[in-house]
């Protein structure tokens, strides 16, 4: 009986939260902020659609491993998998109601796509972490990254990072779009905003978006790994902006590639250096001070003294 109300309670909260993105989803506006994202290729009615396929997706997906029996052990083992599939399912699905036509997505090709690539090394923390949360929030996975700052996975805490999930999801479908349907005129024409159907602009944004993606994945994220900090975007109802909470990943430095240990480097490099320079800053305005007050004030005292006592002559 007690599992049964645990899974009812889960099963009310989860739609509970993802009626309230569905609405976000629907309603939003423009983006806040200056990052760049995939969805700002598309056309407000479409990113609006395609937000709203891989929310309406996601909870489908909740939904299914809610009914299981056992759903911390089939998630832990299929999570690359059902992961796959449902960005599979949302990119058909949106194609086929967007572009007019049916279009299959090889998972293969799907896989080989590099944001693809990118989200999956973080599959943890931002695909399987919130759908634990959603089924028991104080769920040990949830807290192992998240406690002490965030005690257990309140309702609010978990739309947010659903927020980032949905967002995530859809960036990573339509940057699968941009290389392989992109150079087609009627589908820019379709769900690109009218400034992309410039091939010369969307090959600059294309440019902007990799170049972005890199840095994230050599730069941006190893230095929030050191700092136990973690990035994500969260929906609003006047646009998506960007947010940063705190994570304990410090496990997956040791898996980092040699270009993000080399980051990592120069940032303990640097803090070494600023430190030695503020040390030095500090004893040469000491010195300096000392100087000042005590040596020279001494010798401006005795000329001083000298010449009043020559005056009294």
């Amino acid at each position: 009986m007690k599992s049964d109300y645990v899974k009812a309670s889960s099963v009310l909260l989860a739609s509970r939260i993802f009626s309230r993105i569905d609405y976000k989803t629907r309603f939003g506006k423009e983006k806040i902020g200056q990052s760049v994202f995939c969805l700002d290729l598309l056309k407000r009615e479409v990113r609006q659609d395609l937000l709203s396929t891989t929310n309406s997706k996601l909870e489908g997906i909740f939904q299914r491993l809610a009914l299981e029996k056992y759903p911390d052990s089939i998630f832990e083992d299929n999570k690359k998998q059902i992961f796959l599939e449902l960005v599979r399912d949302v990119c058909e699905d949106f194609l086929n109601k967007q572009y007019g036509s049916s279009i299959q997505i090889d998972l293969c090709s799907l896989k080989s796509s590099f944001y693809t690539k990118y989200l999956l090394k973080d599959l943890q923390i931002f695909f399987q972490v919130p759908l634990y949360g959603l089924i028991n929030p104080n769920a040990k996975e949830f807290r192992r990254i998240y406690y002490p700052i965030y005690l257990s996975a309140t309702e609010q805490f978990l739309e947010i990072l659903l927020d980032n999930l949905i967002i995530e999801i859809s960036n990573c479908v339509v940057y699968f779009t941009i290389m392989k349907f992109s150079y087609t005129y009627v589908f820019r024409q379709t769900l690109y905003r009218s400034k992309f159907l410039s091939l010369r602009n969307l090959e600059r944004f294309k440019n902007n978006i990799i170049w972005q993606l890199r840095l994230k994945t050599y730069v941006q994220d190893p230095s929030d790994l050191y700092e136990n900090c973690y990035r994500i975007s969260v929906l609003m109802t006047d646009g998506i902006t960007k947010r940063i909470i705190y994570a304990n990943r410090t496990k997956q430095i040791q898996t980092l590639p040699n270009i993000s240990l080399g980051v990592l480097t120069s940032i303990e490099l640097r803090d070494f250096l600023f430190c030695r320079i503020d040390e030095t800053i500090y004893f040469l305005s000491s010195s300096l001070r000392f100087l000042f007050t005590s040596v020279l004030g001494q010798f401006i005292g005795l000329v001083w003294r000298g010449v009043i006592d020559g005056l009294k002559r």
